[in-house]
């Protein structure tokens, strides 16, 4: 019953990924979530010196009897020593590598990052690529499922904490909330979305935000 229960929503998720019919609504929420100073930025096509990155948005069912609205998307905390995005909130991904297919690099960064051993997930799709200009990263996106137990054990050189964001709050925010920025003489408002003290703003704000259009859909389709 558990298995036939995840197969269908799993299922069902996959087929709104592919579909073209959310396209639009999954646009307007990532810019909704662009910063102010961005200027649409995060949706050009990236510069011909862009890195190529991969990500994964890993969907984690800790129950297997349990509701699918019941995942948490674990997210890290850069520690403070990293020359790019310092102590900011990401989603577990990272450079490919020479040889590497966007996939193959997100896993292995996802199994690095959070210190999972013989990690089996299964991949439903990937999001719009952005470009995350300030570090000059071409982003691929990808959403994976997981139900079942994990035991992760971060990585300290580049996870500083693990936030377990729950997909229900991703499913209750209706209302943008917006916070201010600073960074030397330079002050600007971003849309965030947050969890208690922590604040997910930028390209994770904006991979989410699409992914909360596809999973709100889900949620009306769905007893």
């Amino acid at each position: 019953m558990e298995l036939a229960r995840k197969q269908q929503w799993v299922d069902r998720l996959t087929e709104m990924v592919r579909s073209k019919n959310l396209l639009e609504q999954r646009q307007r929420l990532r810019a909704v979530y662009s910063p102010q100073l961005a200027y649409g930025r995060h949706f050009s096509p990236p510069s011909p010196t862009a890195k190529p990155a991969a990500a994964i948005v890993l969907l984690h069912q800790p129950d297997p009897n349990g509701d699918w609205r019941d995942c948490v998307i674990p997210l890290t905390v850069r520690p403070d020593h990293l020359p790019d995005h310092p102590g900011q909130i990401s989603l577990p991904g990272g450079r490919v590598e020479s040889g590497e297919t966007h996939l193959q690099a997100a896993k292995r960064e996802l199994e690095e990052e959070l210190g999972l051993v013989d990690f089996d997930c299964d991949v439903v799709g990937h999001l719009k690529p952005l470009w995350i200009f300030n570090s000059d990263y071409s982003l691929q996106p990808f959403i994976a499922v997981h139900v079942g137990p994990l035991s992760y054990q971060p990585c300290p050189h580049e996870v500083a904490r693990l936030i377990e964001y729950p997909v229900r709050e991703l499913l209750s925010k209706s209302d943008c909330n917006a916070k201010p920025f600073s960074r030397g003489q330079i002050n600007w408002q971003a849309n965030v979305f947050q969890l208690e003290d922590d604040l997910v703003w930028g390209a994770t704000a904006i991979v989410l935000a699409e992914l909360a259009a596809l999973l709100r859909h889900l949620d009306s389709q769905l007893p």
